[in-house]
Parts: C-alpha cells; sequence; structure tokens
C-alpha cells in the first residue's frame, strides 16, 4: 500500500472543493443571463483500497459530472404553450388596430358620415331648388365615398404589413434553425467523451424558446441527435436544415389586390406548412381570413363586408335616384359610380355593380359636374317637388336595403353588426391572450424555480465549499507534518 494514500486523500477533496467553487461562481456570473440554467457538480466516492483482515480504506473523492438543473417536462409545456400565446398576442394587437381603422364611435366614423348623408338629404327635401342644400348633398356624398375608400385603403395597407410579417417570421424561423443545427454540431461533437456542453445546451434551448413562439414545434432527441419538427415535417434533423420558403409579396395596386395570397410552404416539395399555433399562425388567419365556414374573421372579411356596403350603396341609392329627374328637368342619373365615371360610361347599373368595390366607390362624374342632375323630383320639371328625395331618405330605415348579405337589414345595422363582430373577435383575443399570458407566467416561474439561479442559495454554496476547501489544506498540512516526522525526524530521538 502506498504511504501517499491520506495524502492524495487529501488532494482529492481539496480539487473538489475547488471544482464546486468555480461552478458556484459561474452561476453567479449568470445570474441574470437570459436562458441560462443553473449548474450542478456531481460528487462521489473514489473506489476503495482493500486492506487484508481489515476492510475497505477510503481513497477520497471526484467529481464526476457537471450538469445542469433542468425539468425537460417543463421545457415541453413551455414549447407547447409558447405557441398559442404568440398567436393570440398577435390577433390581440393586430385586431386593435383594425378597431382603430374603422374608428367607431367617433366623429369621423362609417354612421357618422352615412348620418350626415342623409340629414342632408333631409335638407334638401325642404327646399330641392336650393343650390345651397343640392351642394350640401354633393359634399356628403365625397365625404362618405372618401370615408369609404381610405378606410378600404387601409385595410389593404394593413393585409400588405401582415404579409410582409409573414415573410419575416419565415425568415426568423429559417434564421433560427440554422443556428439549432450549428449547435447540433458543435453539441454532438464536445459530448462524444461523455461530457454535456451545458452552455451550448442552455442557447440551443434558448433558441428553441423563441422559434416555439413563431411556429408550433415538437422537438426530440435521441443518442445525442436533437431534432425539431413543425406540423410533423421536420425542420432541423440534426446537422440538416429543411427550409421554409418565403411568401411573395401582397401586389402594390390597392384597385387589384391579391384576394388569395400564397401560403407558408417548405423550400423542398413545395407542401403547405401545416401550422397549428404561433405568430405565423396569427398573422396568416388575419391576412388571410374570410370568416367563410370556419376561417377566421381577418383583414379579407372586413374588405369583402365595405364591398358588399359599397355595392349596396350604389345598387339601392342609384336605382332609386335614377328613377327621378333633376332640376333642368333630365331622367335621373346615378348618384354613385367607380372613380368619378358618368352614368354614360355605364350601359346598366349591373355593370356598374361589377365593377364598384371599396376602394373605388365615388361621386359620379354627371353629379360633379351639374348639381341639376341631382334628381329630387319623380317628374320632369318638377322645381319643387321633392319627392324622389323622400324616396331616397325612406332608404334609411329600409329593412331589405341590405337583403342578399350578411349581415341584413338597414344600412346602419349593417355596419352595427359588422363592428359588434369586430369588437367581438378582439374581446376574445384580448381574453385568450390574457388566459396564455397567465399559463405561460405559471410555467415561467417553475422553470425558474427549478433552473434559476438563487444568489441566496449559490452564497450559502460558496460558503460551504470554502469551508470544506479550508479543511481539505488543512487537512494536507496536517499530513505533510505527519510525513516530515517520519522521514525527516524519526530515529533520531536519543542519538
Amino acid at each position: 500500500m502506498s504511504g501517499w494514500v491520506g495524502f492524495n486523500t487529501a488532494v482529492s477533496g481539496l480539487l473538489a472543493s475547488q471544482k464546486s467553487l468555480y461552478t458556484t461562481s459561474h452561476n453567479i456570473s449568470n445570474a441574470n443571463t437570459e436562458g441560462y440554467s443553473r449548474q450542478k457538480v456531481l460528487q462521489r466516492a473514489t473506489s476503495p483500497l482493500a486492506l487484508p483482515g481489515i476492510g475497505m480504506l477510503g481513497t477520497g473523492t471526484e467529481i464526476y459530472d457537471i450538469v445542469r438543473v433542468r425539468n425537460g417536462y417543463v421545457d415541453f409545456k413551455y414549447w407547447q404553450e409558447n405557441a398559442p400565446s404568440g398567436e393570440w398576442e398577435i390577433k390581440r394587437d393586430t385586431l386593435v388596430e383594425i378597431e382603430n381603422i374603422f374608428n367607431e364611435p367617433s366623429d369621423s366614423s362609417f354612421r357618422q358620415y352615412l348620418d350626415e348623408f342623409f340629414d342632408a338629404l333631409e335638407t334638401l327635401s325642404t327646399n330641392p331648388s336650393s343650390y345651397a342644400h343640392r351642394s350640401l348633398v354633393r359634399e356628403k356624398v365625397v365625404a362618405l365615398t372618401r370615408h369609404i375608400n381610405e378606410t378600404a385603403q387601409r385595410l389593404y395597407a394593413l393585409q400588405k404589413e401582415l404579409n410582409f410579417a409573414v415573410s419575416t417570421k419565415v425568415k426568423q424561423v429559417n434564421d433560427l434553425a440554422g443556428q439549432i443545427r450549428n449547435l447540433n454540431e458543435q453539441i454532438y461533437g464536445l459530448e462524444l467523451n461523455g461530457t454535456k456542453a451545458n452552455d451550448l445546451r442552455d442557447r440551443r434551448a434558448l433558441l428553441v424558446d423563441e422559434l416555439s413562439k413563431i411556429v408550433n414545434i415538437n422537438v426530440s432527441e435521441n443518442n445525442g441527435k436533437f431534432t425539431v419538427s413543425i406540423g410533423g415535417m421536420t425542420l432541423v434533423d440534426h446537422i440538416q436544415v429543411n427550409l421554409l420558403k418565403d411568401p411573395p409579396n401582397v401586389v402594390d395596386n390597392v384597385n387589384n389586390p391579391k384576394e388569395k395570397l400564397a401560403l407558408v410552404q417548405w423550400e423542398l416539395g413545395n407542401q403547405d406548412v401545416r401550422l397549428e399555433s404561433g405568430e405565423l399562425k396569427g398573422l396568416l388567419d388575419l391576412r388571410d381570413g374570410d370568416g367563410v365556414g370556419n376561417n377566421y374573421r381577418g383583414v379579407v372579411f372586413y374588405i369583402k363586408r365595405l364591398d358588399e356596403f359599397a355595392k349596396k350603396i350604389v345598387e339601392k341609392i342609384n336605382d332609386v335616384h335614377s328613377k327621378g329627374y333633376g332640376l333642368n328637368g333630365s331622367q335621373g342619373t346615378f348618384l354613385f359610380t367607380a372613380d368619378g365615371k358618368k352614368t354614360s360610361d355605364y350601359q346598366n347599373l349591373s355593370e356598374l355593380l361589377d365593377e364598384v368595390k371599396a376602394v373605388n366607390i365615388s361621386l359620379s362624374g354627371d353629379i360633379a359636374s351639374d348639381l341639376d342632375n341631382i334628381a329630387a323630383a319623380m317628374q320632369p320639371n318638377g322645381v319643387n317637388a321633392n319627392e324622389n328625395v323622400l324616396n331616397l331618405i325612406a332608404l334609411r330605415e329600409d329593412k331589405t336595403f341590405f337583403d342578399n348579405t350578411t349581415p341584413q337589414g338597414t344600412p346602419d345595422d349593417f355596419i352595427k353588426a359588422v363592428l359588434s363582430n369586430l369588437a367581438v373577435d378582439s374581446q376574445q383575443a384580448g381574453r385568450m391572450n390574457e388566459n396564455q399570458s397567465a399559463i405561460m407566467d405559471n410555467i415561467k416561474q417553475k422553470r425558474e424555480s427549478e433552473s434559476g439561479v438563487s444568489i441566496d442559495e449559490e452564497m450559502s454554496n460558496m460558503v460551504k465549499f470554502q469551508h470544506s476547501y479550508n479543511a481539505a489544506a488543512r487537512m494536507i498540512t496536517t499530513i505533510d507534518a505527519i510525513y516530515d516526522v517520519t522521514i525527516n525526524r524519526l530515529g533520531l530521538v536519543g542519538r
């Protein structure tokens, strides 16, 4: 048996305490580092020496691993719940933006402009030959149509912004996938000898956290090979990456927008990415949602409602107006057209309805050029007659004004129903976002309680390992004194 066993035993305790102190120092240094997981030193007794007739003599201690304190189940829950959290956050913020576009209720809202238009008609009915009253009607038509135009243009602009956001998120997914792939390669190479690349694993987990908010993902690791998939298709397979295709932009011309925009697809195979939740899913729902069937009510839904509103205004009011006569005795013209065209530019009302949309509805060129063309009378040369104006005013409370649309009723009923849909969707998005935020806060708290660095705990460990280090050093000093006596002074007594 070696005479240095006691010395080696003491040295092993000294080195173990030293490494534990280093790890504690590393934890304290990264207490505020995002994504960092507390590291823990695993220590065990070394193999003892067998002493014949006596027993087993301990030989000290060793550090056999340094692990990151991480709960795989909590990570799984975080990644699963982070996607719907991102989706509802996007929907809440965007629906608030759509509410701001409609700006209801306010002094510059649909209902306000519509009321002012009918109020102008009522004023005209009191003195149909007054050019001041006719001018007021013209100005209110211009104000109403411009508000419809601007609202539609803002919705198209929002759709374009959402499409840009989709493109940005796709690029972000591809970038994160590339970074995860690079870390996979580094981690796998460093861990071939059985050690753990703790800090690199933390960096990878942080990237997965970020990715999980954008798209719904599944993560697995087998034999050190890390895999990330989206909707059953592999995004990262160890050191292989299957990228997403960047969707094309929205057509810039708002008068000729794309009603169906490209979905997110895999670069290889051109298959659609099956998105179940996440920021990307929220953006696509808002960009493309038309409310048909189970589809989400997004920007397309509100654009179509505006188009229906514009078409019905053109159809119902023009139908009544064209049956009357102007101040000069001429047959009534259209009051509304598309892009300021005249009645003579169309063969009939159906041709106008095929062309008109919310972005191009306007005052007709006939009324813009000559106020006499406002058809207030039902008979030619009816200078002070107001029968046709009264017919136009009656449309305000006509329950069949919107007769083949969803919703139906008067113009005011239609607008209120659309705004109610928006309010319900916005309220739901807000509540869902609050629920997901509460779930995520609970998961984050649990994750932090297990993986986060507690300064108080680390300070306690520091004191413990410092005492252990000092005790091991004192033991080495003691053994050194024993060896000094044994080697240098043993047998000198009595000489």
